[in-house]
């Protein structure tokens, strides 16, 4: 319990010394990994358990329920058209492809944001520092300390969200990676179950 006070208290005294910016590196570091965790949740829960045992040739493997399903049931519909199939995994594809390109290059333009807002933070500091050195009097020292604080903290804060954001964008390409490949893997399937179909028929 007295761990957990301490920390609590120097956090309050970290938010303090890094001056007017830490609510807004607050609020930007709450944003950046919502947008990082919903794109993981979404991914973790479209993708295969075990992207490297992905069956290749077992079409029953798919008909499970879940995304995949449901990529499979709209890519065939109601025809077996060899190239209206390759259509609609192609739009599957876009679709898939550029919302997740999307929220990933917007996961990047925040955390890239993060260590800018803290160099900002940097500026605004070592003005207050400066102003301090330029000061006469006894709270002379306290103005500079002050103003060297924060600097200090706002860009410490800054690179402290930012590094694991960028960290975990990476994490989530690998994964649109992952999602693209097995929708590449679901329309070979698809499409040799559609010439199986057409030749017993």
């Amino acid at each position: 319990m007295n761990l957990i006070f301490d920390l609590w208290e120097q956090a309050i005294t970290l938010w303090q010394k890094g001056g007017i910016l830490m609510p807004t590196l607050a609020a930007l570091s709450l944003y950046t990994y919502f947008i990082a965790f919903d794109l993981w949740f979404r991914l973790r829960n479209i993708l295969p358990k075990d992207i490297k045992s992905f069956p290749r040739e077992k079409w029953g493997a798919f008909q499970d329920g879940g995304r995949v399903n449901h990529v499979i049931r709209y890519c065939i519909g109601n025809h077996n058209d060899r190239n209206e199939t390759k259509k609609r995994f192609e739009q599957v594809r876009q679709n898939d492809g550029s919302y997740l390109s999307r929220r990933l290059r917007f996961l990047l333009v925040l955390a890239s944001a993060c260590p800018l807002v803290g160099l900002l933070g940097t500026v605004g500091g070592m003005l207050r520092t400066f102003d301090g050195l330029s000061m006469q009097g006894s709270y002379k020292m306290d103005i500079i300390a002050s103003g060297i604080s924060e600097a200090l903290v706002t860009t410490q804060a800054g690179l402290l969200i930012a590094i694991p954001a960028l960290a975990f964008s990476h994490l989530l390409k690998r994964k649109r990676k992952d999602w693209l490949q097995c929708i590449n893997r679901l329309e070979s399937i698809t499409l040799r179950q559609i010439n199986l179909t057409s030749q017993t028929k």
